[in-house]
């Protein structure tokens, strides 16, 4: 599933500010010992910090260094990733350059006589949102401090140090038992690798298997491609006769290619409804999906949520809906199929940073109807139907937050309360169709629990764990137009934005002489029914498969989208996951074991 953050975009032509978080505390200075081999000027902080989390210690010059920062900074000698500096000003006298003084978040207190304030600079975190170069007056942005106010004691400073640098260590040098947690979770993060070896190497087997296909792996995708045509042309699939082929019907003609090569692919574990430790032991912090079975039968929205009570209820309203050919939502494709491709003009600095300058991720076409008008394109009376157009236009309800447009809904769902005041909500949607949709490959950076009201959904899911398999990047997007009066779409605008979530892999004509290590990756099966909830972590890949539902036609299902409690960088396809530092508290109130 996807959302405007979760499908995240960029401006490739937008400038970008750098982001910095700086944090002062006060301590007391009751020592007389030194510091002199940590002292720096301010300017040189700026450097520092593109690499290390910066603690600085303001002290004017006739005034020692503080024991406290001292025993602090030999807590820290081992973690790479912190550093203690002196400078010998007070807050108030530090200038980055003439004319350029510090700027505090808050007013840090007033300095009394015998006193010193420390800064915590953050490392800097690497833009990876566009690819555009920072303009030149932009450079010499300078960051913002904030002021500790809280106990001026070693314990609740380094807390806060470790807060808001990202580390786990305790007074004495040592990993904390959080930081000991945290290593753990790392190493026990699940991997498909674990429950099974079928790969998408596997898939195409299958296949050429099932067909008695005797091609090479760079044209399987052509011949595959050709079956699944003939498939929904209601032909058995005989592959054309080349040099790399020979004519063959399917050994089991009941099914389609991609039913038969599904079967071998592993499928999540399925549940009853779990406790809280239960459920973030096994799964959530495993980064493991899970299907919980039953998990939504008691909301009144399963019985509630007709066709006709939704006519009644928002039948004039009116909606923003999203449309594609045939039920393909948000796929890549070639950009030279576009008009204005010869034209189109990308940024020098850009166009080299593109990894897929040839590809476009397909935006789908947007119109706004009356809820009513929209529940007709269910059951094919719709204006937005014509027989005689050669594609099917499909009208998609696609992630919009039941708060902020249907509120009235909210009461017939219920979060769930194994989940409930553990994890931070961000977003609670709701997803509506004919059920004849396919949510081409991608991931959300979101914690998601998928709750199935009609129909069926089909998830094939990739973890997260090597995105150099999934060619994570930067992808140029277009945006369909779609003619409201002819009933069809055209290939009309390039844009001059990215998507960042977007695989330019297909998984159902998967091109291996492009992207050879796509056929290493190990796909997961989790499907749900009427009543069952998917646990799907943040930053798995997934590919959805809509059903309707036979006797209504429609698919509906709800989502809550979660912080994550495992995060990455992205697009960033050597990135790892890592405890997001929203959790820490978790770190603490749970055991280590898994």
């Amino acid at each position: 599933m996807a959302a405007p953050l979760g499908r995240r975009s960029c401006r490739l032509f937008t400038d970008v500010l750098a982001a910095y978080v700086l944090i002062a505390c006060f301590l007391p200075s009751t020592s007389v010992s030194t510091c002199s081999d940590l002292y720096i000027e301010p300017y040189d902080i700026l450097d520092l910090v593109k690499k290390q989390c910066v603690v600085v210690l303001f002290a004017p010059d006739d005034q020692p260094c503080d024991d406290v920062f001292l025993q602090l900074s030999n807590a820290f000698s081992n973690e790479h990733l912190v550093t203690f500096r002196r400078v010998e000003y007070a807050p108030n006298e530090f200038f980055w350059r003439p004319n350029e003084p510090l700027k505090w978040i808050s007013k840090p207190p007033a300095m009394d006589i015998g006193t010193s304030t420390i800064g915590v600079f953050e490392k800097k975190k690497i833009d990876r949102s566009c690819l555009s170069q920072v303009p030149s007056h932009q450079r010499s942005w300078r960051p913002k401090a904030a002021a500790y106010s809280g106990p001026l004691n070693a314990m609740p400073i380094l807390d806060f140090i470790n807060e808001k640098c990202g580390s786990y260590q305790n007074i004495h040098g040592e990993l904390s038992n959080e930081g000991i947690h945290r290593e753990s979770i790392l190493a026990n993060l699940f991997h498909v690798a674990s429950i099974s070896n079928f790969t998408m190497r596997s898939w195409v087997d299958v296949v050429k298997e099932k067909y008695d296909i005797n091609c090479e792996l760079q044209n399987c995708r052509e011949r595959i491609s050709d079956i699944k045509n003939d498939e929904q042309d209601g032909i058995s699939g005989v592959c054309p006769a080349d040099s790399n082929t020979q004519e063959s019907s399917p050994k089991d003609s009941s099914k389609t290619t991609v039913d038969v090569a599904n079967e071998g692919i592993p499928k999540c574990d399925r549940i009853s409804i779990p406790t809280w430790n239960t459920f973030f032991s096994r799964y959530l912090k495993q980064s493991k999906p899970v299907v919980i079975e039953g998990a939504v039968n008691h909301w009144p929205a399963m019985h509630k949520w007709t066709t006709e009570y939704l006519r009644s209820k928002y039948g004039k309203k009116e909606v923003h809906i999203k449309l594609a050919p045939n039920g393909h939502f948000e796929g890549v494709e070639k950009a030279s199929l576009w008009e204005g491709y010869e034209s189109f003009n990308i940024p020098e600095d850009v166009k080299v940073a593109l990894r897929y300058p040839d590809l476009v991720v397909v935006r789908p076409a947007t119109i706004n109807l009356n809820f009513s008008e929209f529940l007709d394109t269910m059951t094919g009376n719709s204006t937005l139907h014509k027989e005689d157009v050669n594609e099917r236009v499909s009208a998609y309800l696609e992630y919009s937050s039941i708060p902020q447009y249907l509120p009235e809904l909210e009461s017939d769902i219920e979060e769930f309360p194994f989940i409930r005041n553990k994890l931070k909500r961000r977003h609670l949607n709701i997803w509506l169709s004919d059920g004849n949709t396919l949510g081409k490959l991608h991931f959300d950076p979101f914690d998601n629990l998928l709750s199935q009201i009609r129909g069926k959904k089909e998830l094939i899911l990739f973890e997260p764990h090597d995105n150099t398999k999934l060619y994570e990047a930067h992808i140029p997007e277009a945006l369909l137009g779609f003619n409201a009066k002819t009933r069809e779409f055209r290939r009309k605008t390039l844009m001059d934005s990215t998507s960042m979530v977007m695989a330019p892999v297909d998984i159902q004509e998967p091109d291996f002489k492009r992207f050879p290590k796509f056929a290493e990756t190990r796909p997961l099966n989790c499907t749900i029914n009427e009543g069952d909830m998917l646990f799907m972590p943040a930053f798995w890949w997934h590919e959805v498969q809509s059903h309707p539902n036979i006797e209504e036609h429609r698919n509906v299902a709800v989502n809550f989208w979660y912080e994550p409690f495992l995060t990455k960088e992205f697009p960033c396809p050597e990135c790892g996951l890592d405890v997001n530092p929203y959790y820490r508290h978790l770190m603490s109130t749970h055991t280590t074991g898994i």
